[in-house]
């Protein structure tokens, strides 16, 4: 083979391999992250936090107030069994002190339950970044060791709400793949490790 002939067919190996499409597999975030033991787990420990606000003293006081506020109001007009103006007005002050004391409380608790409800909402937050990293790390190494070089999550939408992916023909999902490591590592990280005797 001449020199010319063998740079011309270098050259033409370079352009084809220059040209070939590149390899693009999707995943399905939102299905992955929707089928980890973590987020349910997650959404478990939310929904018992979240439940615990209600049951907190501030709420049992403030529910005590308020009932004794509705027995008060069902007293003081209560047509079958009138007050005299003493009684009336003895039981008009202990109402208004009671109202007052419902309107504290019920500042209180509302302060306590954004508090709270920020807390667990970051708390929230951080898991899911977790996950979601975990989930793009494995998403990442199982692409690599597949020799693709762009992954897209066929689970995402735009910002107007349309698919972003709106057609596929044939492409790579590595959803099951990137399910079946998670499942392995977190299977790994919750198996105790060998005892040395």
């Amino acid at each position: 083979m001449t020199r010319p002939a063998a740079i011309a067919l270098l050259l033409a190996a370079t352009m084809l391999g220059a040209t070939a499409a590149p390899r693009i597999a999707v995943v399905r975030v939102t299905d992955i992250y929707a089928g980890l033991e973590s987020t349910a787990q997650l959404e478990q420990q939310i929904k018992l936090e979240r439940d615990a606000i209600l049951t907190d003293q501030r709420a049992a006081d403030l529910r005590r107030v308020i009932d004794e506020l509705k027995a008060l109001q069902a007293r003081l007009s209560d047509k079958n069994k009138p007050l005299d103006e003493e009684g009336a007005r003895t039981l008009a002050r202990t109402y208004e002190l009671r109202r007052q004391e419902a309107q504290t409380l019920q500042r209180e608790f509302e302060s306590f339950r954004a508090n709270r409800e920020k807390e667990i909402n970051r708390k929230m937050v951080t898991a899911m970044r977790a996950s979601l990293n975990r989930i793009h790390e494995t998403a990442r190494r199982i692409a690599a060791e597949q020799g693709c070089e762009l992954v897209i999550d066929s689970s995402g939408n735009t910002n107007t709400g349309v698919p972003f992916i709106l057609y596929q023909k044939e492409t790579p999902d590595l959803t099951v793949a990137v399910t079946a490591a998670l499942e392995d590592s977190a299977a790994t990280a919750e198996s105790p490790a060998p005892s040395n005797p």
